[in-house]
């Protein structure tokens, strides 16, 4: 890792010892301190993810069965208790598992710990017995890390309580560890029942079938989405977790929730979304804005680019229609039929401003709020900043998918029709 000045000395030693065995010996030294402050990472995390990673890349080169590593029934007892002390549930209290495959190293390959179930002075006796001498590791004295400290301080200290501490942590951990493999059984048949899809910087879920789960596999159903979209996460902790499942049940009107490990959440429709910070929430495929901020003129010949491949087209029928009126009634959503003479100027394309009214089909001489039409109409709260509408100088003619203008639509006495209409 390159943090200790006495570490290439242990490099040799685990070289040469490996040499006099007849044993390959494969190493390779990082920067870890320039990792950890390019990933904000601390010391610990960044040698971690940067030992496993290249553990697992020689694994895959040699096509090892698996990365096997030394824990042992004492560093159990340390990995509970720490996550004791920084709050954690079943999966934290169960310490350390013997065989586990992680995704975010490797899909296949597990991770193994075969002397999981040894206590340190057994794999000290042995070693005296087979006349080895091992190195020591002199930073495992140095109590400035929390590990230490509670090896050094903690149990001991609570062993004038209970002699047998160490024993009983360990115990539990095992219990909790078959109880939380229990459980996320149930977890996996729960996320196949709420996954509607998965891709890069997001996850979909089904919201009722997510709101109908115990609360308990809601937490773990939440936990999965995230390891999905963060694996590298460790602190996506019991606040992170609660917010969410309120935001869940009772979204309300705030938009997007954002989370913790640069995540946010949204509810679209009947889907609840979890997603990066990087990612756009889905909008279906809908003719969209290309942004909030898009702006161009609508005329003949010149259509107006939306995104999806969608484009706004622009016609004016001449001649015009004999009834005129009966036919605009029975178009679909994608076009419309406007009088010519009431328009006045030509056809400009934008989304919506602050506090915008306008004239709905079939409401006379009243207006309504261009908010309040897309909360009556279902168009998803992310997506109004970017609703096309079609508009004459600042009045709105047609809000794109939905109903025309009362104040442009054809009546009797029209005379010159524009047609509009939104084609893929």
């Amino acid at each position: 890792h390159g943090l200790r000045p006495d570490s290439a000395e242990d490099a040799a030693f685990v070289k040469d010892l490996a040499a006099g065995r007849g044993l390959p010996c494969v190493m390779d030294r990082v920067d870890v301190s320039r990792i950890a402050d390019a990933q904000r990472l601390s010391l610990e995390e960044a040698a971690r993810e940067t030992r496993y990673r290249f553990l697992f890349n020689q694994a895959r080169r040699y096509q090892a069965q698996a990365v096997a590593v030394g824990h042992h029934a004492d560093d159990q007892v340390e990995t509970v208790l720490m996550h004791f002390l920084r709050g954690a549930g079943l999966p934290g209290l169960s310490g350390m598992a013997s065989r586990r495959t992680l995704e975010h190293w490797d899909p296949v390959l597990p991770l193994v710990r075969p002397l999981l179930g040894l206590w340190r002075e057994e794999i000290e006796a042995f070693v005296v017995g087979a006349g080895l001498t091992p190195r020591e590791d002199a930073t495992n004295q140095d109590q400035t890390y929390f590990r230490n400290r509670l090896r050094h301080v903690l149990l001991p200290d609570l062993a004038s309580y209970n002699p047998r501490i160490r024993q009983v942590l360990w115990r539990t951990a095992a219990v909790l560890g078959a109880e939380d493999r229990h459980l996320e059984a149930l977890t996996a048949d729960a996320w196949t029942a709420c996954l509607v899809s998965e891709s890069p910087g997001r996850v979909q879920l089904d919201l009722p079938a997510f709101r109908a789960l115990a609360r308990a596999i809601q937490r773990r159903v939440l936990r999965r989405a995230v390891a999905r979209l963060r694996p590298d996460a460790r602190d996506f902790g019991f606040t992170a977790v609660e917010e969410a499942l309120a935001y869940a049940e009772a979204p309300g009107k705030s938009g997007e929730l954002d989370l913790a490990v640069r995540l946010n959440l949204a509810v679209v429709d009947d889907r609840l979304i979890l997603k990066t910070w990087q990612a756009d929430l889905p909008d279906w495929g809908q003719p969209l804005l290309v942004s909030e901020d898009q702006s161009a003129i609508l005329a003949p010949r010149s259509p107006v680019q939306l995104r999806h491949g969608w484009r706004l087209e622009v016609t004016v029928l001449d001649p015009s229609p004999e009834n005129p009126r009966a036919a605009a009634e029975q178009m679909g959503s994608h076009e419309i039929w406007l009088d010519g003479d009431r328009l006045g100027m030509s056809l400009t394309v934008r989304g919506r401003r602050v506090g915008e009214r306008w004239h709905p089909l079939g409401m006379g001489d009243h207006t309504q709020s261009l908010q309040d039409f897309f909360v009556n109409t279902k168009v998803p709260a992310h997506l109004r900043e970017v609703w096309p509408l079609v508009c004459s100088g600042d009045e709105v003619v047609w809000v794109v998918g939905h109903r025309p203008s009362e104040r442009f639509k054809v009546g009797e006495d029209t005379q010159h029709v524009v047609h509009v209409q939104v084609v893929k």
